[in-house]
């Protein structure tokens, strides 16, 4: 008897601890918003456009994922993807299209992970 009640703090840490673990691995994954978020500064980078403020994004009711930002030069950045296909999104910068195409191809590109 002594026994159980010695291992079962043990067993209650050992649960704890794998609740903290996954509480922290969740962010990794990332999420729609966060994938559009990066992506548009990767492709941003990726056209050596510099940002002076960089995206911040907002999650639609829809799922949809709208970003805006700004330039060194001051131009106006937006980035959109709806939630209907939320591996899309358009970049634009002074409302002039720079990027349309996947999020994941955008991400995978800058990891440098081959396609």
């Amino acid at each position: 008897m002594r026994r159980v009640l010695s291992i079962a703090p043990l067993m209650a840490v050992a649960v704890l601890a794998g609740c903290s673990q996954i509480a922290a691995i969740a962010p990794v994954g990332g999420n729609h918003l966060t994938e559009v978020r990066f992506a548009t500064i990767d492709v941003l980078q990726e056209q050596g456009i510099a940002l002076q403020d960089v995206p911040t994004c907002t999650r639609g009711d829809d799922g949809s994922v709208a970003c805006t930002g700004t330039t060194s030069t001051g131009d106006d950045v937006a980035a959109s993807s709806p939630g209907s296909d939320p591996d899309r999104v358009t970049v634009t910068v002074s409302s002039k299209v720079v990027f349309d195409g996947s999020v994941s191809e955008v991400i995978d590109r800058a990891a440098g992970v081959a396609s």
